[in-house]
């Protein structure tokens, strides 16, 4: 059964740039089904780009290879399609922006993993995957929440040059710096959380090569000139650690949007193996996909007022998106599926 709740709306922070050049993007990573969550967070990305007349970009995130599901790059283009949201940039249309895969943008992100390094922000970490194992465990047992130790960011020259030419695996991690980090967020406003204080220095380069969600998404966002980061609330402690990369390879952050996510009736995150929060699960029980959409935008607080049943089309939806940012009159609290 669904069932909506709805809370007391925030009032949205406005800027004067928001109307310049919008493009903003729909991310998924191909490692299970596109559920409601998702398509959800791609259609507030679609009704903003489009009411604004920006660009509504896919890229598919699949730098996580253990989880890579075979087929689900090809079922959520089957389920955008029928929803009807479509990109104006994508893997299949292309544009001036692509490769939009970031298996296939590897020399990027080494690139800029590379200038990091040169310039003092990154360092090599031959930390084996037992060492990391002990210290989780540790932090466990302790009730700490900090992560890695810092280990390696005071290895010496010839240590780091001895260990390069042993061949010895290593990943690359960013070196935070010390003190809390301020952003605006257009819905939740001005946040601040201390990640030196809370963790240890993160990854940004696997020992395969690949790179970590936090710097791709970073060094895509940037090279591909996305304006405005709407994602789910999940992503909002990270915030912190992106507008950190943006600092230190000397770029200018997007403005970022954290959407109140939906959730099961227990308030629990919905997941990609629940099968019936399924878009093509919907599809085959015969739903109209301009019905379900709609349920989606009221689902985040809808419009200024509630109309009754009318369903609009996806053109009639842009319109009635809430002036700049407000997007839907979001609460703070999240919807319930």
């Amino acid at each position: 059964m669904l069932r909506v709740y709805f809370f007391k709306s925030v009032s949205v922070r406005s800027y004067s740039t928001l109307l310049k050049d919008i493009r903003v993007r729909f991310a998924p990573s191909p490692t299970g089904i596109l559920h409601l969550g998702g398509l959800r967070t791609a259609l507030f990305n679609y009704l903003f780009a489009h009411k604004n007349k920006g660009k509504f970009i896919l890229r598919i995130e699949d730098t996580d290879r253990k989880r890579i599901k075979p087929g689900s790059v090809e079922r959520l283009n089957a389920m955008l399609e029928w929803s009807g949201i479509i990109p104006d940039e994508s893997p299949n249309k292309g544009g001036h922006f692509g490769p939009y895969i970031q298996s296939e943008r590897l020399e990027k992100y080494q690139e800029k993993a590379e200038l990091l390094l040169q310039s003092g922000a990154a360092y090599c970490c031959f930390c084996s995957e037992t060492r990391l194992d002990i210290l989780r465990k540790e932090a466990l047992r302790t009730r700490e929440s900090r992560g890695y130790d810092n280990k390696c960011r005071h290895l010496e020259p010839s240590e780091i040059e001895h260990l390069l030419n042993e061949k010895t695996p290593f990943t690359i991690r960013f070196k935070i710096p010390k003190g809390p980090v301020s952003h605006d967020d257009v819905v939740f406003g001005t946040q601040s959380y201390d990640v030196s204080e809370n963790e240890g220095d993160f990854v940004i380069m696997k020992s395969d090569g690949f790179p970590t969600y936090h710097f791709a998404s970073v060094v895509d966002d940037h090279l591909m000139e996305i304006s405005h980061v709407l994602r789910g609330t999940e992503w909002l402690i990270s915030t912190p650690k992106h507008i950190l990369l943006y600092q230190a390879l000397g770029w200018q952050p997007p403005k970022f949007a954290h959407l109140p996510l939906l959730t099961n009736s227990d308030r629990s995150k919905l997941s990609k193996r629940q099968e019936s929060i399924g878009i093509e699960y919907f599809k085959d029980k015969g739903y109209s996909p301009i019905a379900l959409l709609n349920f989606l935008a009221v689902a985040g607080g809808g419009f200024g007022k509630q109309e009754g049943c009318i369903t609009y089309d996806l053109d009639t939806l842009c319109s009635k998106v809430v002036h700049l940012l407000r997007l839907y009159l979001l609460p703070l609290s999240s919807s319930l599926v």
